[in-house]
């Protein structure tokens, strides 16, 4: 009996003690990087919205880093209508009368700090290269789409008044559009899109971490956040989300008869690209006022595996809305591709993550600035 008591005693030692190492290296790495952030201190439930799904803290954005874990750390600031709040008095110094360009978009748009987003680089092109002022507007966030440009549209206009407006749609806007924003649209008696509710798939998210902060111990929190991320979540995701599109699939097809093949997703974006359309030709009445741009993922401008870039399938989506409605467009993939030939990869972060570098950022901007110098914002007008 003794014998099994201090055994007993001996394990319940040892667990103790590996229990004291964990939490005081969890609590070491916590304070050093982190890198398995426990603190979770700016999760809340504050981004949700009933009309833009998820909106920006109006106040300072807390830490965020450059590309895929690039080691540099900025903050971005907004104000209350979800408009990134910058300094750009060096380019608006010596102006009279700038002129007013509201910018929508998803990350690409949003950019980074203050001066590596693509308003700025545009306004900065027109400044140096043209002598015209610009007062941009970056509405531009996270994972927006054109359906929730929409209600986003209907807000700002009205507020911002701007004199042209830029709208940025990406390659992975269909599947936001279909799978994530879809079955939250809310629409009036008219059928009319009035706001993009709250996910839920973010909420159970939000509220999970926040009850793993709850605990004391920081490896109690570690267990409660490994459970959440590789178990729960990825079950409230199958549950809410339909597997028939994946993201960027349909960009790698190549099918005879692509339409056809996503017929459902195309109609689905399709509407909202129209009625988005509408609301911006009710403001500014002339169709030259108002452009389209896209830009080029990897994958547009280095072949796969099998030899072939992807396909154009949601750039000639946009662009056929464009020449529907008087509206001007520009596909920068040729530009860039053209510009950077066989090093493509030059343009964006290390393999993992999909957005733009600097250089990459920069390269872009100045492609649809001049096409804006060209066919939008004439300065000799």
């Amino acid at each position: 009996m003794k014998r099994w008591l201090r055994l007993l005693g001996l394990g319940a030692s040892l667990f103790i003690t590996w229990t004291v190492i964990f939490e005081i290296g969890l609590r070491l790495q916590q304070y050093f990087g982190p890198l398995f952030d426990l603190e979770m201190a700016s999760v809340n439930l504050n981004w949700e919205s009933d009309v833009l799904n998820h909106r920006p803290a109006p106040e300072r954005q807390n830490l965020c880093i450059y590309g895929d874990l690039t080691g540099f750390s900025y903050k971005r600031s907004y104000d209350a209508n979800g408009v990134r709040i910058i300094d750009d008095k060096a380019l608006l110094e010596g102006c009279q009368k700038p002129t007013s360009v509201l910018f929508l978009g998803d990350s690409f748009m949003e950019g980074y700090d203050d001066a590596n987003t693509l308003p700025y680089h545009v306004a900065k092109y027109f400044k140096t290269e043209r002598e015209v002022c610009l007062k941009t507007h970056n509405a531009g966030y996270t994972s927006y789409a054109p359906s929730i440009f929409i209600p986003q549209a209907k807000i700002l206009l009205p507020i911002v008044r701007p004199d042209y407006i830029v709208v940025d749609v990406d390659e992975t806007d269909l599947y936001d559009d279909f799978v994530r924003y879809r079955e939250l649209i809310v629409r009036d008696e008219r059928g009319q899109n009035i706001g993009v509710r709250a996910s839920p798939i973010g909420h159970e998210c939000s509220v999970g971490l926040m009850q793993a902060r709850a605990h004391s111990l920081y490896l109690t929190r570690f267990a409660a956040k490994t459970w959440l991320s590789l178990v729960h979540m990825p079950a409230v995701i199958r549950k809410d989300r339909s597997d028939d599109l994946v993201l960027f699939s349909y960009s790698q097809d190549h099918d005879a008869d692509l339409v056809r093949k996503y017929a459902a997703p195309l109609s689905t974006f399709g509407q909202n690209l129209q009625e988005l359309a509408d609301v911006l030709k009710g403001y500014a009445g002339d169709g030259a006022r108002v452009l389209f741009i896209f830009h080029p993922h990897l994958g547009h401008l280095k072949p796969g595996a099998d030899g072939r870039v992807w396909n154009d399938l949601v750039s000639s989506t946009v662009q056929a809305m464009c020449i529907r409605n008087g509206f001007l467009f520009f596909n920068a993939t040729e530009t860039l591709k053209q510009r950077f030939g066989s090093r493509p990869e030059e343009l964006y972060w290390r393999p993992g993550d999909m957005h733009f570098s600097f250089k990459g950022l920069e390269e872009y901007s100045n492609a649809v600035a001049a096409f804006m110098a060209s066919h939008m914002i004439k300065p000799k007008d």
